[in-house]
């Protein structure tokens, strides 16, 4: 990080003799292909942004391909784009100084890892400029035009790419068309490219156009970003990629791994789900490492690897637990109706803010609680249909010890709605607790409701914000049911018909030791 520190004077100087180049342009980055030799087994792509508030950690971590063997780089390129936030977004995160803010600030580089040199080093070199600003980050061209220049520039026999950024899992809020604006991110959001007051990110079709719409196919797909290990993402990839690695939890800032990765991909005869299985237990180890988790630290840490191969299978028999969900709930028996009531109650929220929830706990607990629907047989193919899409999972120090795993996340809701929880402080516990409440309906409404404390810790009394319904700029049908995990499954056949909100709490929300106890009683 020494040149981090560079005279900003210097820095300036460079900068105003720069020759800006198209964002959007893949042809006009003037990068110098390599020269003439083998073609390597690797070239990985890196996609990245500051995202307001991560460029400090990005800068490191990318900064990790940089300590890798050097013998690596004879068969394994590594290319990146990395976009830095704001300067003012920069500022706040009291790391930089204002000299390095402003001469950072929303510029947009694009080279080729050199491990004789370092990140900063070559991101200051005139050639590495790819723009004062790039306003199309977040769109499909953009990712397009840098996966084709990289594939072009530096061809290999097989392709990675890497997306780092924030990331907030899926909700249909996120899924607007290109031309409506978000009130929240799907993922990678340019805090410097903003329309009607919103930041732009990608969505799950966007995301998809742009790696299908490339000229090479993409074998492995890493999300570094938080909360992207959800169903619905995993379907939307499947048909462009081999693999996926992602985090169902959040992921931490510090740590990385990246050195792991190239050096990994460069063995001879290489096997692939061996090596990035390698490089995700890297990965979390650093986390461990970096934030001094132990068995006793509550940290919820977590990177699966997919295979997107039998995602296909997986929905066949999704399908076939969503049919025998919907027809008990409507036509069962009212014992049958309060035992998936119960498990909905109870089941376990990813993250305290957003709709997302353990997606194989909850299946496997209905499938438990209705043995007469289900049995045994279905429970072993639904398991097996999930293990083999799952190649490697790895968790921090304390979920491992717990023996506690978590497997995808997927959205749920009562009646079609779900909501986004606001929380702050208590002054009197100083813990946090939720006290608003953004609720989206399926037709389009949008609605806050206040939260109110009863004497149950789990039971919130609701108040409607006042004032009528805004709209949340689309509907279920158009945003979720476009899914191809809702096209696969019919997941949004239950999320309409369920009638139980389900729970308001994660685990790091509630004052209890893993595993999660029966909890059948928790409702808001």
């Amino acid at each position: 990080m020494r040149k981090l520190l560079m005279a900003a004077a210097a820095i300036m100087l460079m900068m105003a003799t720069m020759a800006l180049t198209s964002c959007t342009n893949d042809d006009d980055n003037p990068v110098t292909p390599p020269e003439s030799k083998q073609l390597a087994e690797y070239t990985i792509m890196y996609y990245g942004h500051g995202g307001g508030n991560l460029d400090r950690f990005d800068i490191q971590s990318i900064g990790k391909f940089y300590e890798a063997d050097p013998d690596a780089f004879k068969k394994v390129n590594v290319v990146a784009q990395y976009k830095f936030s704001t300067t003012e977004n920069m500022l706040e995160q009291e790391y930089w100084t204002v000299q390095n803010c402003e001469a950072f600030g929303s510029m947009t580089f694009r080279w080729a890892v050199d491990p004789a040199q370092e990140v900063l080093g070559q991101m200051d070199a005139e050639v590495s400029l790819y723009g004062l600003d790039n306003a199309d980050l977040a769109c499909p061209d953009s990712l397009t035009n840098f996966i084709n220049w990289a594939a072009r520039t530096y061809p290999a026999k097989k392709y990675l790419l890497i997306l780092s950024d924030h990331g907030g899992g899926y909700q249909p809020n996120d899924e607007l068309p290109e031309n409506k604006s978000t009130t929240t991110r799907g993922l990678i959001y340019d805090d410097g490219n903003y329309e009607n007051g919103f930041k732009r990110h990608f969505t799950a079709k966007s995301l998809h156009r742009a790696i299908a719409t490339a000229n090479v196919h993409i074998e492995t797909i890493v999300m570094d970003a938080c909360l992207m290990n959800c169903l619905e993402y995993q379907f939307e990839l499947q048909d462009v990629c081999n693999y996926v690695i992602a985090s169902t939890f959040s992921m931490p800032a510090k740590g990385g791994a990246y050195n792991v990765l190239a050096e990994q991909l460069s063995q001879p005869l290489v096997d692939i789900e061996q090596a990035l299985s390698t490089y995700c237990k890297a990965y979390v180890d650093s986390w461990n490492e970096g934030l001094h988790i132990d068995e006793t630290t509550p940290k919820y840490n977590d990177l699966t690897l997919t295979r997107t191969a039998n995602i296909a299978h997986l929905g066949e028999v999704l399908r076939e637990f969503t049919d025998r969900l919907c027809d008990t709930y409507t036509n069962g028996t009212d014992a049958q109706k309060q035992a998936i009531d119960s498990c909905t109650a109870s089941t376990m929220k990813i993250e305290k803010t957003i709709p997302s929830y353990d997606a194989v706990r909850y299946m496997k607990s209905i499938v438990n609680a209705l043995p007469e629907v289900y049995g045994e047989e279905f429970y072993n193919r639904m398991k097996e249909a999930f293990n083999n899409c799952i190649v490697a999972q790895y968790f921090s120090k304390y979920l491992t010890a717990h023996d506690f795993m978590v497997d995808y996340s997927v959205l749920l809701g009562t009646l079609g709605t779900y909501s986004y929880i606001y929380w702050k402080t208590d002054p009197q516990t100083n813990s946090l607790v939720p006290f608003f409440q953004e609720v989206f309906s399926p037709d389009g409404e949008h609605q806050g409701l206040y939260l109110y404390p009863t004497e149950s810790p789990y039971y919130y009394r609701m108040e409607p914000y006042g004032g009528d319904p805004l709209s949340w700029g689309s509907t279920l049908a158009d945003t979720y049911e476009q899914l191809e995990f809702d096209r696969a499954v019919g997941w949004s056949r239950w999320l309409r018909l369920n009638r139980q909100w389900p729970n308001l709490f994660c685990p790091k929300d509630l004052k209890f030791e893993l595993p999660i106890p029966d909890a059948g009683d928790i409702q808001y």
